[in-house]
């Protein structure tokens, strides 16, 4: 079997660099290079920081660079022209890489203040800080000329996406209704019968759709998601943890006389789902 060694460039620094934007620790030039490849599409002036350029010099030993960086600074230069230097000079990507990250950096200046903190909080829900989101997308939403519709349409769906992630789903569907009527698309409708679905108990939500025949064949396919999901789950580690620890339990049960090893282990799944909503909630 081969393997690649990736040579490193300057130290890893003692003290780490705190990327504001991404809630991240950063020791050393190359993992600086990977968030500006895996992230392109959120870097934007905000990035380019007097600190940034202190920390590679003394805690990376990389004073060339760092000199680099500091005269685009001063004259000004574009983040593309920031973010492609670091690149360039770590030469850890190659030639093409470096280019469509310029690229895609480059292209960000064209977006709006709002669609640039949208992308902000769209990270943050990619990355299921749901409550970090929600308040993101919340402040935003106050700051949109109501005549940005399709922006608001889409912040006030994400919106709703965020407490259903928190399993908040009467105030996910209170977002995806505003959604709807925003925007009048039937993707905010849907999601909005999902989360009473999912909200509901059964028969409340069968009344609800029952009076509401213009519902009807939406919440078919609302059905059709829902099953999908199942589906989905049975497929997960979690489930499939669950159903060894089921194995454990009767077995303990029939064999030893005792189901000690089952609750043992379910009660360390448990803590890693509390430990996975906790940080949603962060």
């Amino acid at each position: 079997m081969s393997s690649q060694m990736i040579l490193g460039t300057g130290r890893r620094a003692e003290n780490p660099y705190y990327m504001e934007r991404f809630y991240v620790n950063l020791y050393s030039v190359e993992e600086l290079c990977f968030l500006f490849v895996d992230r392109a599409e959120l870097l934007d002036a905000e990035i380019v920081q007097k600190g940034m350029i202190r920390w590679l010099e003394e805690e990376c030993s990389l004073s060339d660079l760092a000199h680099t960086l500091d005269a685009l600074l001063n004259r000004r230069g574009s983040t593309a022209a920031f973010v492609g230097a670091v690149l360039e000079y770590a030469n850890l990507y190659p030639a093409d890489v470096i280019e469509r990250t310029v690229q895609i950096v480059r292209g960000n200046d064209g977006l709006s203040p709002y669609e640039r903190q949208k992308a902000k909080a769209d990270y943050l829900l990619g990355e299921k800080r749901y409550l970090a989101a929600l308040q993101q997308y919340q402040c935003l939403a106050g700051e949109v000329p109501p005549n940005e519709k399709l922006l608001l349409a889409r912040l006030y769906h994400n919106m709703g996406t965020a407490c259903a992630g928190m399993f908040f789903y009467t105030q996910a569907a209170d977002w995806f209704m505003k959604s709807y009527m925003t925007d009048g698309k039937r993707e905010g409708l849907k999601m909005y019968l999902a989360a009473l679905r999912m909200g509901q108990q059964e028969n409340a939500y069968i009344d609800y759709i029952a009076a509401h025949p213009e519902f009807h064949d939406l919440s078919l396919e609302v059905e059709r998601m829902v099953k999908r999901a199942e589906g989905s789950f049975e497929g997960t580690d979690e489930n499939r943890m669950l159903v060894t620890y089921q194995v454990m339990k009767e077995e303990g049960a029939g064999a030893l006389g005792s189901s000690t090893p089952y609750y043992e282990e379910l009660g360390k799944l448990t803590a890693g789902l509390k430990e996975r909503y906790r940080r949603s909630m962060r």
